[in-house]
């Protein structure tokens, strides 16, 4: 506590007001909530708590560490305790009562609908025959099939089948309730079979869900609901979407690393199962018992789920038959394609059903349940602009690519005139481009008498280069910056030398071999190509040309040891800037800007024109966007697009989508690229959104710091909540600093690092970033960054597994390595489980760390994002908001609102905001919320999607600038909402309840990480805080004793719990000699012991070795008998030597092997077999139970100073 008064005095930045409250501030100068919102968030935990000494040694070790880093007494921002008048309260004693009773509240009525009907044992029986007539049918056993509007159970299975090539609208659709099958046919092939001229296909499926909850299960589900009537509408449907294949994901799912090997062995399985070759099969119990988790995940399509998880063979052939054009097609065979339909819906209902109860068991809180509905509910309203964007993008992008085309038509052109003047053939020679080019003419043909036949082939007396440039059916000239010739033409240069092709290099350079060059293009950390041996034999000449040539690799983004094949792509932009690629020609330079200009749309364009958007039918017969046909009116340009987002598509339960969660920013050089732009609220209507600030690496860092229980207690903690960037003190200005780059390009490095790359990956990305660095250049920086930041890599056998010490994030990558180590790991938070194929016991040769960190701190992300959604949804009805969800991207969340409710909805996401700080920390172990990570660092408020309300969206494309949104601090937002008194008047309405339930407590994930005993717990820290290796070594030490002196007091209260003064007194045996020396007899019987322990073939006696130290042996039983496992004490002296020699020549009693005796026991190599260890510890205590008193505890005291006595020498 000394050490304590003498903290070093904090350097603040203050903006705190003369009068007002004081802030709360920690001893590592992190600032607190303000008293009032600490009392709304943390009920039960006092304001002046953290004032409290709770861990000195603790907090100690965390100013070790941060002044170690040089952040000790850097400088703070203290600012005013931010006053929240009218903060909502908790629904609960705690802000884990509080979501635990939200997740369940907004799960129903949905949760039970779905245990109740995925617990159905067996469905209706599938109609044989199918009405062709247009609408739904039902189809109830035992019953005629009738007509009706729509399904009139809950819960659902269904499927829609879609003519893609012609229309994204469904042709056909079949559904499945407990009770009756349905169909649905559109009225597009029932129109069509009588007058085949009908071309009307938009047609959507109304499943009365709007206002109605319902229950609708499907795989891919997403692609289904597309095509469901209610929800195109402006109103949130009450549909909840479950679908299979994200169960499956979640429980079953493998990861990127993982799919590779899968599909090998996959492969092979099947060849085995053909062949029923041994030599196969024998392989793949290999390949099994190296890797288990092969049997544990499958990919992800429906028929892959379906054998894995049920055993059935989904047979998918018929789909060809919705490649067709034709509608007549479908007809002719309607009842086959109704019945594939159907075969489908019964193997989705299955495989549900099989994965539903292990989704729950796996992922168990209510939150991550509930939050399901609204990410299966996403909906982008656009209007006609949409149209107009596409053909404004496509238009500009085949200008530009016409643009392109013609300057190297014309260059190629330019080279073969001197055919159409009737020149000869031009001497290339000396032009190191065009001589690389096949100028071999076509010769004119012949007839027998001279005369030239009447049919030439195509550009007859062109050289081949040029003709092989007409290769297509239509006979045009198909040139572009991707031909193979087009460098060439444009007489490219790298470094000054010409561009040269081989087959076996790609791009080269080739360089005078004069020592001073080539040391030059070495230093640049140039390759030397490797040519195959055709190659060497063809390019002999040209390497002879003039003298001799060294011939060196274009570098390539991915490493040296791939080759460059695309020399005018946009990863070699920087390199025209700055004057190493250079050309002979200055149009070389717009080709290379046209073609920038055009690689955004070139490589999302198929995605775009595919988007399914739905127009506004005025009338409402196809559609209805608002309550009503006035409304509806007044919105005649309205469109929507339902994303077809998968809710949980990886392993983390991250959502996937291919073009809105991957949507870039607009810029200015980038035809398309103001995609997101296009998305705009309806008029009356805005959309209020924000982006979590640094979400995953603030999680990261609070798993840190809750190993030293203070909020920034680690350098990557402190770095995060109060890093100034402009001090230098950010975690990205940091490792840019080590990087010697940007702190732009800093940041790929420190979330590639977070989620668990490795050197290699730094190694990597540090010559894409620098070309010019060396192999071992680049390895000594990124080994540099990760002993810094990860730290060093320490191992001991006392320790349960290598220990990273000394970085900046070893506490937090430990602690997250032990979270991926459990038998069962579940994220800190919410206590999701980790997929099978990833869990610790069906993993061997292969660990994939990677993965498994990447899915700690990603599925905690997924955690975090699904309490918000909860507690939006709470919010939301309890204040009576007019709002809806239309899109997630993983740290960034967007709403749908009324005008006149923005301000509302924004505060109300702030308070969202706080609530989901707050459990992650009190799930933590931290009851406080650090101010500056509390709220949004701004809310966005606009009309149109975009990444920042200031962005004019001005493209190629679209060259009209988008006026600015508004965005808003939360200072700003409470003092434009009247401090929070809009939320007042909510509370006069009727308001939400909650359902009202008995909660019971949940235990933290990371109670198991932070518990144990306090002194080992404190020694692991030291040693994680070890700054090198000689105190990495000293702390290690000092860890060992603290264990075994744990161990001796556990085995102490042990022999005092079965004392026999905590038992009955048993009757003296009459065998036994009561005078006796109880010493005496102790000795007697642990000799013996000792001796039945001796393994004559390693020359030791267990953990003990002569007869006089016996008694180590009782210890080592006495550890297993009350399920310790102590490591191996070496105890054998010279002094010792002797006896044990010679008592190697009177036992010769066999042993079991070393490795059988490990997994016998698992905590000694030599010892013997668990019930003799057991019996020599029960007939020792027995012993000395069976003398007087006074002998008893002679008996004791000789036991308890041999344990000691081998300690001390």
């Amino acid at each position: 506590m000394r050490l304590l008064r003498r903290l070093p005095t904090r350097h603040y930045t203050s903006k705190v007001v003369s009068g007002a409250e004081k802030p709360r501030i920690n001893e590592l100068g992190i600032q607190y909530l303000s008293e009032s919102l600490h009392k709304k968030v943390f009920p039960k935990t006092s304001v002046n708590d953290y004032k409290k000494k709770r861990d000195p040694a603790r907090l100690l070790l965390a100013q070790k560490h941060l002044k170690h880093n040089g952040l000790l007494d850097r400088k703070t921002n203290i600012e005013e305790p931010i006053q929240f008048p009218h903060f909502p309260s908790l629904v609960g004693n705690n802000i884990e009562e509080h979501f635990h009773k939200l997740g369940t509240s907004c799960s129903e009525p949905y949760l039970s609908m779905a245990e109740r009907f995925l617990a159905t044992k067996t469905l209706p029986k599938k109609p044989t025959k199918w009405v062709f007539e247009s609408g739904w049918t039902r189809y109830t056993p035992g019953a005629d099939p009738e007509a009706v509007p729509f399904p009139s159970e809950s819960e659902l299975v269904f499927d829609v089948e879609v003519m893609y090539h012609r229309s994204p609208f469904a042709v056909i659709c079949t559904a499945v309730s407990s009770k009756a099958w349905y169909g649905w046919v559109s009225p597009l092939l029932t129109n069509f079979a009588i007058d085949p001229s009908y071309d009307d296909w938009e047609h959507l499926i109304p499943f009365d869900c709007l206002r109605n909850p319902k229950l609708l299960v499907g795989y891919n589900v997403s692609y289904d609901r597309a095509r469901v009537r209610e929800e195109y509408n402006i109103k949130q449907s009450q549909a909840f979407y479950l679908d299979g294949m994200a169960l499956h994901v979640a429980t079953s799912g493998i990861s990127s690393q993982q799919r590779p090997m899968w599909h090998k062995h996959n492969k092979a399985k099947k060849t085995t199962e053909e062949e029923s070759e041994l030599f196969v099969q024998s392989e793949l119990d290999q390949e099994l018992s190296d890797d288990p988790w092969l049997n544990k995940g499958s990919p992800n399509s429906l028929a892959s789920v379906a054998k894995f998880h049920c055993g059935i063979d989904v047979d998918k052939s018929d789909r060809e038959f919705f490649e067709t054009t034709e509608p007549q097609d479908i007809i002719d065979n309607f009842d086959m394609l109704m019945d594939y339909c159907a075969k489908d819906v019964d193997a989705t209902f299955k495989i549900t059903a099989e994965l539903f109860p292990r989704f729950r068991k796996k992922i168990p809180h209510p939150v991550s349940f509930a939050a399901l509905r609204h990410l299966g509910t996403l909906v982008l309203p656009t209007t006609k602009k949409w149209d107009s964007y596409v053909s404004t993008a496509e238009d500009c992008y085949l200008h530009n690519r016409q643009q392109v085309s013609e300057i190297l038509r014309e260059r190629a052109n330019s080279l073969v005139s001197f055919v159409e003047a009737k020149e000869p053939l031009p001497d290339v020679s000396d032009d190191p481009w065009l001589r690389q080019l096949d100028w071999t003419l076509k010769e004119q043909r012949f007839k027998k008498n001279g005369e030239p036949v009447a049919k030439q082939a195509f550009l007859t007396g062109y050289p081949e280069w040029y003709r092989d440039l007409f290769r297509n059916k239509e006979k045009e000239m198909n040139i572009s910056v991707r031909t193979r010739i087009t460098p060439l033409l444009l007489k490219l240069k790298w470094e000054g030398y010409p561009l040269l092709w081989t087959d076996s290099a790609g791009w080269c350079f080739k360089v005078p071999d004069e020592t001073k060059e080539v040391k030059r293009m070495a230093a640049k950390n140039y390759t030397l190509a490797k040519l195959s041996e055709e190659d060497h034999e063809s390019l002999l000449d040209e390497l002879r040309d003039n003298g001799h040539y060294q011939l060196f690799k274009i570098p390539h983004p991915e490493g040296p040891s791939k080759r460059c094949t695309s020399v005018l792509s946009k990863s070699y932009l920087r390199y025209f800037e700055n004057g190493v690629l250079s050309s002979e020609y200055e149009y070389a330079q717009d080709i290379l800007r046209l073609n920038s200009e055009a690689s955004y749309w070139m490589g999302n364009r198929n995605r775009i024109l595919d988007q399914f958007v739905v127009y506004s039918d005025t009338s409402g017969s196809k559609n209805m966007f608002f309550d009503t046909k006035v409304k509806s009116r007044e919105h005649p340009e309205m469109g929507i697009i339902l994303p077809k987002l998968c809710s949980m598509g990886t392993i983390t339960r991250r959502a996937t989508e291919n073009t809105w969660l991957t949507a870039s920013n607009s810029k200015s050089n980038r035809i398309g690229s103001e995609l997101k732009a296009m998305i705009e609220a309806p008029q009356g209507y805005a959309f209020v959104g924000a982006d979590v600030d640094s979400e995953e690496l603030w999680i990261a860092s609070l798993v840190g710091d809750s190993m030293f229980k203070i909020h920034g207690g680690t350098a990557l903690g402190w770095m995060t909540l109060e890093g100034d960037k402009n001090e230098g003190t950010d975690l990205h200005s940091k490792t840019a600093e080590i990087l010697g780059i940007s702190r732009n390009d800093a940041k790929v490095f420190n979330y590639g690092r977070i989620y668990g790359a490795g050197v290699k990956f730094a190694t990597t990305l540090l010559k894409q970033f620098n070309s010019e660095l060396t192999d071992a250049a680049a390895l000594k920086v990124a080994q540099d960054l990760y002993a810094r930041t990860k730290g060093q890599t320490g191992k001991s056998k006392f320790l349960d597994r290598p220990m990273y010490h000394g970085g900046t994030e070893s506490v937090m990558f430990n602690a997250l390595e032990a979270i991926a180590y459990q038998d069962d790991p579940r994220t800190p938070v919410l206590g999701a489980a980790i997929t099978d194929a990833l869990s610790k016991k069906n993993l061997n040769k292969n660990n994939y760390m990677t993965s498994r960190i990447n899915w700690a701190i990603q599925s905690s992300g997924v955690d975090y994002l699904h309490l918000l959604l909860i507690s939006m949804e709470y919010l939301i009805a309890r204040y009576q908001v007019d709002a809806r969800l239309i899109l997630t991207v993983h740290d960034e969340i967007r709403y749908m609102v009324k005008e006149d409710q923005k301000y509302k909805l924004a505060l109300l996401l702030q308070v969202s905001n706080l609530w989901t700080r707050a459990m992650f920390c009190e799930q933590m172990g931290l009851k406080e919320v650090p101010q500056s990570c509390a709220f949004f660092s701004e809310v966005d408020i606009d009309h149109v999607l975009r990444k920042e309300v200031t962005m004019d969206c001005v493209t190629p494309s679209h060259p009209d600038s988008i006026p600015p949104g508004e965005k808003y601090t939360i200072r700003q937002l409470l003092e434009k909402c009247d401090f929070g008194k809009v939320l007042d008047e909510g509370r006069k309405k009727r308001g939400y309840k909650p359902l009202d339930y008995q909660y019971q407590p949940q235990v933290p994930v990371l109670q198991a990480l932070q518990g144990g005993i306090e002194s080992l717990s404190l020694a692991k820290l030291r040693i994680q805080n070890s700054i090198d290796k000689a105190e990495w070594r000293k702390e290690v030490n000092q860890f060992i004793k603290l264990q075994k002196n744990e161990q001796l007091d556990e085995i102490e209260r042990s022999f005092e719990k079965t004392s026999i003064s905590s038992k009955p007194r048993k009757s003296i045996k009459n065998d036994f000699d009561v005078s006796s020396d109880g010493d005496e007899a102790l000795r007697h019987e642990l000799a013996a012991s000792a001796l039945e322990s001796y393994d004559d073939q390693n020359h030791d006696f267990g953990d003990f070795s002569i007869p006089g130290q016996q008694v180590k042996y009782v210890r080592q039983s006495a550890f297993k008998y009350n399920n310790y496992k102590p490591q191996k004490y070496d105890i054998r002296t010279k002094t010792w030597s002797a006896k044990v020699s010679r008592a190697q020549k009177n036992i010769k009693e066999p042993k079991s092997t070393p490795n059988e005796n490990r997994q016998v026991l698992g905590f000694h190599p030599f010892a013997k077999q668990r019930y003799e260890a057991k019996r020599s510890f029960s007939t020792a205590t027995k012993t000395a139970r069976s003398v007087t008193d006074r002998r008893r505890g002679n008996a004791w005291f000789y036991w308890k100073e041999a344990w000691r006595r081998p300690n001390q020498q």
